[in-house]
């Protein structure tokens, strides 16, 4: 029996210049052979790994597999950059839902742009009945509908900056928390983790798989119900809001039942999903997750230093490079919901790690829609990122992030490694002692700001803020908050 993993399929695009990791299942030696590369491994557990020289980007080329007397071939596969694309409903949030994609989908054609989807799956028999189905999707008109809407847009950037194939490989599922996408063992050697664990334990704790299919399968007639009402009334009242159509509707059905092979559990995702595409080699992963956390703010830094720990080593790349989306605005009323922590937890950690980046969203997003439906902004900042980070590519300032602060002469002097946009349109978001900032002035890489000695000063903490700071490439200036000397 020789079945490599389903990610092996015609029009795949590898990583260039670094080893070729091809995997799957087995139970005799193994074979492997692309281009003028070759090289085999034994079955270890009833599975194999084989790592291929490297090869330059080009193509197309034949990946072919043999063993024991079987013999398969996967063609059409593509040399060039490969990026993981990782998180929940924004990152899910497909090309289809964007406003006014449709001209874009029609007309859009590049064969060497190619998307992968790994299927969502609460255990390995259904993630491979899933796997059956799965292809690699090749950018032709009106092809990739339903692909992520910042994985189309980031590769489409990257393809358009690097000109050579690009390979986007998805791997999400909306409504999810940053514990489902760690490893059980990361999640228990962690008292953040710990307590999950433990919590989803009580949840499920005399749940029967029986129950559960039952539930599952009521669960799934309310959402089709549920969905089918709302593209009616969609279709009936063009631009109404989330909050209407839930206030004509009800709530929308969530959450989905409990049962100990729930997709949405700790750790569930990160087995049935990420490791079903590890180790294969990429430059790096896009992240766009925290929604589901913002009632844990306060954990989520330590989570997300051990969630890029998990996925670098899954990967086996302990350096491999992670742009992480912060969170836009959303909700007016935080409802027990800490979106200024997260970002701020996203911040701190980035910081942190040479190897990642945070790119800034407060001038994203809806107030009142959880899922914004303009995914382009997004995809292309982090995109940006990527090529800055990744590539050295000078693809514009990043946003500016504050350095230091100092008192003088009744202002708050605030220093940032980039310089301002002037003149600053004051809003909200800009607080003296939680109270709206009177004045800014800017002048060049600093900010005064008119404030008592021992103040605090804060910029974006809320929600929603309306963001009021922003680059001379118009990139908004970072959350941040700075307590003055007192004097």
């Amino acid at each position: 029996m020789l079945r490599p993993a389903a990610i092996f399929r015609d029009h795949m695009v590898l990583q260039r210049d670094v080893p070729a990791a091809v995997f799957g299942a087995c139970d005799a030696p193994v074979s492997v052979t692309l281009a003028d590369r070759h090289a085999e491994a034994a079955p270890e557990n009833g599975c194999f790994l084989v790592r291929l020289p490297a090869l330059s980007a080009g193509g197309p080329y034949v990946l072919t597999l043999e063993s024991a007397g079987e013999k398969i071939e996967i063609s059409d596969v593509m040399i060039g950059e490969v990026w993981l694309c990782g998180g929940q409903s924004n990152m899910e949030f497909r090309m289809y839902q964007e406003q006014g994609s449709e001209k874009e989908l029609a007309k859009d054609d590049d064969p060497l742009l190619r998307f992968y989807t790994v299927p969502d799956a609460g255990r390995e028999s259904e993630a491979e009945k899933k796997e059956r189905h799965t292809i690699w999707k090749v950018l032709a008109p009106n092809s990739c509908a339903d692909v992520s809407a910042i994985a189309y847009h980031a590769g489409r950037r990257l393809r358009e900056m690097l000109n050579v194939p690009v390979g986007m490989v998805i791997c999400c599922l909306g409504g999810t928390e940053i514990a489902h996408w760690m490893s059980r063992e990361t999640l228990a050697s962690m008292p953040e983790g710990r307590e999950q664990l433990d919590a989803f334990e009580r949840l499920v704790d005399g749940i029967t798989d029986e129950r559960y299919e039952h539930d599952t399968a009521e669960y799934q007639k309310q959402l089709v119900s549920y969905w089918r009402d709302s593209e009616h009334l969609q279709a009936e009242n063009p631009g109404i809001r989330p909050p209407e159509i839930e206030e004509r509707l009800g709530p929308y059905p969530w959450p989905p039942p409990a049962g100990p092979f729930m997709p949405r559990r700790p750790a569930g995702l990160w087995k049935n999903m990420t490791c079903r595409i590890t180790p294969y080699a990429a430059s790096g992963l896009f992240w766009y997750q925290g929604e589901s956390d913002s009632g844990r703010a306060g954990q989520y830094a330590a989570l997300l230093k051990a969630m890029l720990r998990d996925w670098r080593r899954g990967f086996a790349c302990p350096d491999l490079p992670i742009i992480v989306a912060q969170l836009p605005i959303y909700g007016a009323d935080p409802r027990n919901e800490d979106w200024s922590g997260i970002r701020g937890a996203q911040q701190e950690v980035c910081a942190s790690d040479p190897n990642s980046t945070a790119v800034c969203l407060l001038d994203c997003g809806e107030k009142d829609n959880l899922h914004p439906v303009d995914k382009r902004v997004a995809a292309l900042r982090m995109a940006n990122a990527a090529l800055s980070l990744v590539y050295g590519i000078d693809s514009g300032a990043p946003s500016p992030c504050l350095v230091g602060a100092e008192y003088e002469n009744s202002h708050a002097v605030l220093h940032f490694d980039l310089p301002l946009a002037s003149p600053v349109r004051l809003t909200s978001a800009l607080r003296v002692n939680g109270v709206p900032a009177a004045d800014a002035k800017v002048s060049g890489s600093t900010l005064l700001v008119s404030a008592p000695s021992g103040a605090t000063i804060e910029y974006g903490q809320e929600n929603a803020p309306d963001a009021c700071l922003f680059g001379q490439d118009a990139l908004p200036v970072f959350p941040f908050t700075a307590a003055l000397p007192a004097y």
